[in-house]
Order: C-alpha cells, then sequence, then structure tokens
C-alpha cells in the first residue's frame, strides 16, 4: 500500500498522475488557445487532461501503477473542447467542454476504482472536472470564444511531474 500523498518529496519518490495525452494536432491548437492570454503558459508538450492525481508515491509503486494502465481498457472517444473556464482560487486558464461524454466519467471512474483496489493510497477529488490547463496565475478570461476543438482521445499515460526548465514540466512513463 502506498503512503498518504502528503508526505513529502524525497529520494525514490514522484509525483504522479493518469492523464489523457491529445495528440500533436490537438496540442498546436490549444496552444493557438493562449494568444492574448497574460500568465504561466502550459507548453505544447505539456497539455494534458488529469484523470487522477496520485501526488507523492514510492518507486517501488510504479509497477503496480503500470498494471493498472495497463488493465484498462484503452480510450476511444471524442472530446469535443469549446468553451474557456478558469479557477479563480488558483487564476487558472482552462479549456473543456460544454457537453463531457459518459465515455470519460466512466474511463475516469474505472481508474479510481482499480486504484483503490490495488492498494494506492491517493486524494481523491470530490467532483471530477475535465479540462486542460492553458495558463496558471492567469487574471483575465479571453473574451471571445473559440472555434470547437475536436479530439479523438486514445492516448491514456502514467506521467510524472519534473522540474526540466524548457525541455516540458511533465514526463510520460507509461502509456495505453
Amino acid at each position: 500500500m502506498s503512503p498518504a500523498p502528503s508526505e513529502p518529496r524525497g529520494p525514490g519518490r514522484h509525483r504522479l498522475f493518469y492523464a489523457l495525452w491529445p495528440d500533436a494536432l490537438v496540442a498546436e491548437k490549444l496552444e493557438g488557445l493562449q494568444a492574448g492570454v497574460a500568465g504561466k503558459k502550459t507548453q505544447r508538450q505539456d497539455f494534458h487532461l488529469t484523470l487522477a492525481f496520485l501526488g507523492e508515491q514510492p518507486a517501488q509503486a510504479l509497477p503496480v501503477l503500470e498494471s493498472v494502465l495497463n488493465r484498462l481498457s484503452r480510450p476511444d472517444m471524442t472530446l469535443v473542447l469549446d468553451r474557456y473556464g478558469c479557477f479563480k482560487r488558483l487564476d487558472l486558464l482552462w479549456a473543456g467542454m460544454n457537453s463531457v461524454p459518459q465515455a470519460l466519467f466512466d474511463l475516469q471512474l474505472s481508474l479510481s476504482m482499480a486504484l483503490r483496489a490495488s492498494g494506492i493510497v491517493f486524494k481523491q477529488e470530490t467532483a471530477f472536472r475535465p479540462h486542460i490547463t492553458l495558463a496558471r496565475k492567469a487574471k483575465t478570461m479571453p473574451e471571445t470564444d473559440f472555434s470547437p476543438i475536436v479530439w479523438s482521445a486514445y492516448s491514456l499515460v502514467l506521467a510524472r511531474s519534473e522540474s526540466m526548465p524548457g525541455e516540458g514540466r511533465y514526463r510520460i512513463l507509461a502509456s495505453r
């Protein structure tokens, strides 16, 4: 069983999450939504839709986490990103969906259940609010709508947060 996510990061610990990862074309379109946005913009290679944030996990949990990933059905759904949103408390600007497909909620629930069944301890959000972060420390919302971005979501990943200036913030450890 993994330790609680509130434990400090130390040697052999990783800050991990599961996410849907967009292809290069969708990432390019998302980057285009950042035009005129003030704040710390997400780099193109880092765009993702988080399904479960695991927080700090020990390195020895990685085989179990990869096994959970491999047991999940490969996603095969179309997401239509068609709205801006923000989490004001976090000053976070995001792109999301007016109509979220049930398949996305089902995938997120299956993942959460598989993690619990595998003994992985993590803080679960009270409500799943699917979004893709465009910018942090964003003080204003864009005033215009954008043309919908159609995303055939099929890449599910286990990723790690890293500090690599200029190289991206996240590293994919395993994918399905």
